[in-house]
């Protein structure tokens, strides 16, 4: 989800929409500070003196890409289901929908993790942040509509939800939200 931004935003907005966009399209490791910097139209010490170094620029570009997921999934799923067992499966729903878009280049979690091979990045903690969020999303909807076991059932449910980021980036992403949506399903019904 590209964010679209004006002309009258700050230097600091123009980079990281820039880095952004650049980041998820091409790959963080793929561009570089200096492509950043020509198509923000910023110099590159605004960028340093905002973020001070690329790594800083990835964990903010990840933090949005969190921020922003998270907040469309938590108003997303109270209209596609009401009860806390429907939004489960709701979830891979709006799933579908997501990597249908023709913008989706898979999900930036993985993909930075892939890129950020070491575990000390900054950007590799946001990432452990954003999935610890979405597994206790799952483990709180399940505990919810008291299901037993409910941490293990988020476990196993986000199992499946990376397996639709990843699959739709080599086969049809609805497909794939439609069997991972079945097979949630079938562990529901234990």
């Amino acid at each position: 989800m590209p964010a679209t931004r004006g002309v009258a935003d700050s230097p600091r907005e123009r980079i990281l929409s820039v880095a952004s966009d650049l980041f998820y399209a091409r790959g963080i490791n793929a561009v570089g500070v200096d492509t950043i910097v020509a198509q923000s139209g910023a110099a590159k010490t605004t960028l340093y003196a905002n973020f001070g170094s690329k790594d800083e620029l990835v964990a903010a570009y990840l933090r949005e890409r969190s921020t922003t997921w998270r907040t469309y999934l938590t108003n997303e799923l109270p209209k596609r289901a009401r009860s806390p067992r429907q939004r489960l499966l709701a979830l891979f729903d709006v799933l579908g929908g997501a990597v249908i878009d023709a913008s989706f280049r898979g999900c930036p979690f993985i993909n930075a993790t892939a890129e950020l091979a070491d575990a000390s990045r900054p950007g590799r903690e946001i990432v452990a942040e954003h999935r610890a969020w979405v597994r206790e999303l799952l483990r709180g909807l399940a505990a919810q509509a008291g299901l037993n076991r409910p941490a293990e059932l988020a476990a196993e449910l986000q199992m499946l939800y990376d397996a639709v980021l990843v699959s739709a980036q080599v086969e049809d992403g609805a497909t794939s939200a439609r069997r991972a949506r079945r097979m949630a399903q079938l562990i529901l019904r234990g």
